[in-house]
C-alpha cells in the first residue's frame, strides 16, 4: 500500500526516513520501526509497503502523530518544535507568543509561528539564536478560525496584524493565511511586521493578490556594515530591500519601522525618513520607534532614550526633514473596541491541563476555559496531559500566567 500524509514529503536517509513538515520542521523515523509493518519504499510525496491498508494505518499513522508531536524540529538552528494543530484542543487564546491576542482595539495580533532568520541586537523577545527550548508552529485553519471568533465581536473594521516572535515570512503558508484572513468579514486591513529579506517579486505578487494591506518593514540603518550589527547577521540586505520597496510600493502600503539605538544609529534616521518620502500610502509611511529594555529581551546598550529625549529627537528631525514624524491612532484607523471576556482573574485558583511545552526550561503551556495559560513548571513533555490547580498572576488582555 503507497501511503501519503498531507503537508509531509519523505527523504530516505538509510537507517532513517526524514519527515519533512513545509520544507522547515522535520523528524526522523527508524527504519526498523517502519520495517515491522512491511518492506518499505520512499517515495518523496508518499511510503510505499509491502503490507496491508488496515495493517499500515493501525501503524504507520501513530509513528507519524508521535513524530508530529514529540519530535519535530524547526530545520533554522535545528531546535525542537511544536505544532499546533485543531486537533489537538490547544487554546490559541491566552500567550503573546502563539496565536491570536487582542487588547481592546480594532487590531488583532496573529502570531503563526516563532523563529528568526535574525539575531538582531535589540530585539525585545530575544528571536533568531537562543537558548530557548522551543519554537512553534500555528496550522493556518486553525488561526483563522481563531481570528474569525474575535473579529466577529469587533464594532469596528478590523485589522488583522501578522507579527509574530519571529519572521512571518517564515511561515509555510503566509500567502493562504493572509488570504483567508482578509476574507473574514469585517477584516478591512492585514497587515504583516518583517525584516524583508525573505521578500521577492514574486512573492510580492502573491502577498498584494491575497489582499495584503502593509508591510511594515524592519530597517535599522541603511548603512549595510551598521545594518548588519544591529540586526546580528553577516551581510544585512539593505540593497534588496531597497529593490523590493521599489517593485512594491505600487502593489502594497509600505512603512518603515525603524528602531532608535542610543549611540547606534541616530544617524540613520534622517535617511530612512528621506527614504519614507518615496512612498505614497493610505497611511504614514515611517514611524520611529525608541528601544525600549525588555526583561528578556536584547540590551546593546545599557540604558533606553529616556521618553523626553526621544520626542526631542523626533522633533528636530521633523524640523530637519520637513516631514510629519508624530502618527496618531487615528491615523492607522485604530479605535478602542469591545474586549475578550476573561473566564477568570488575577490571583483566582483554577483546575488546568498541561497540554503543551513552553519556551523556557521552566515553563509549561496549559488549558482551561478555552484560554492558554503559561504556567511555572519544568518543561517536560512527560507533563503533558497532567491536571493540577494553579494560581493566576497574570491576565491583562487575556494573556494569563501561573504559578
Amino acid at each position: 500500500m503507497q501511503f501519503g500524509y498531507e503537508d509531509l514529503t519523505f527523504e530516505d536517509k538509510g537507517e532513517y526516513v526524514r519527515c519533512k513538515l513545509f520544507k522547515r520542521y522535520f523528524f526522523d523515523l527508524e527504519k526498523k520501526d517502519l520495517e515491522r509493518v512491511g518492506k518499505i519504499t520512499v517515495h518523496p510525496d508518499s511510503l510505499e509497503f509491502d503490507a496491508s491498508e488496515k495493517k499500515v494505518v493501525n501503524k504507520v499513522i501513530p509513528l507519524l502523530e508521535d513524530g508530529l508531536t514529540r519530535h519535530l524540529r524547526h530545520q533554522l538552528y535545528d531546535k525542537p518544535a511544536f505544532y499546533i494543530r485543531e486537533e489537538l484542543n490547544i487554546p490559541l487564546i491566552g500567550s503573546t507568543e502563539i496565536g491570536v491576542v487582542e487588547r481592546g482595539s480594532n487590531i488583532i495580533e496573529v502570531k503563526p509561528l516563532t523563529g528568526c532568520n535574525f539575531t538582531c541586537t535589540y530585539c525585545s523577545v530575544d528571536e533568531g539564536k537562543n537558548n530557548k527550548s522551543y519554537d512553534y508552529l500555528v496550522e493556518e485553519d486553525y488561526l483563522v478560525k481563531a481570528t474569525e471568533e474575535i473579529a466577529k465581536i469587533k464594532k469596528h473594521p478590523v485589522e488583522v496584524n501578522i507579527g509574530p516572535h519571529g519572521e512571518p515570512l517564515l511561515y509555510p503558508k503566509i500567502v493562504e493565511l493572509v488570504k483567508n484572513l482578509k476574507n473574514i468579514q469585517n477584516v478591512e486591513i492585514v497587515s504583516v511586521n518583517t525584516n524583508g529579506s525573505l521578500l521577492s517579486k514574486k512573492l510580492i505578487d502573491e502577498l498584494a493578490a491575497a489582499g495584503l494591506t502593509r508591510i511594515n518593514l524592519s530597517l535599522p540603518a541603511l548603512d549595510e556594515k551598521l545594518a548588519s550589527e544591529l540586526a546580528g547577521v553577516a551581510k544585512f540586505p539593505v540593497q534588496h530591500l531597497l529593490d523590493m520597496l521599489d517593485y512594491g510600493k505600487e502593489k502594497i502600503d509600505f512603512l518603515l519601522a525603524p528602531v532608535v539605538i542610543p549611540s547606534k544609529n541616530e544617524g540613520e534616521m534622517k535617511k530612512i525618513v528621506e527614504l519614507s518620502k518615496t512612498i505614497t500610502s493610505s497611511f504614514p509611511t515611517i514611524g520611529i520607534q525608541n528601544y525600549l529594555d525588555y526583561p528578556k529581551g536584547r540590551r546593546p546598550v545599557k540604558k533606553s532614550l529616556p521618553w523626553e529625549a526621544f520626542f526631542t529627537f523626533i522633533k528636530e528631525l521633523e524640523k530637519e526633514s520637513g516631514k510629519n514624524l508624530t502618527s496618531t491612532q487615528e491615523d492607522f484607523h485604530i479605535f478602542d473596541d469591545e474586549k475578550l471576556e476573561k473566564p477568570f482573574r488575577k490571583n483566582q485558583t483554577i483546575e488546568c491541563e498541561i497540554c503543551m511545552p513552553g519556551r523556557y526550561p521552566k515553563e509549561m503551556y496549559a488549558k482551561a476555559q478555552g484560554r492558554l495559560i503559561n504556567v511555572h513548571l519544568t518543561n517536560d513533555l512527560k507533563n503533558i496531559g497532567k491536571k493540577l490547580k494553579v494560581k493566576v498572576v497574570r491576565d491583562k488582555h487575556n494573556i494569563f500566567k501561573a504559578v
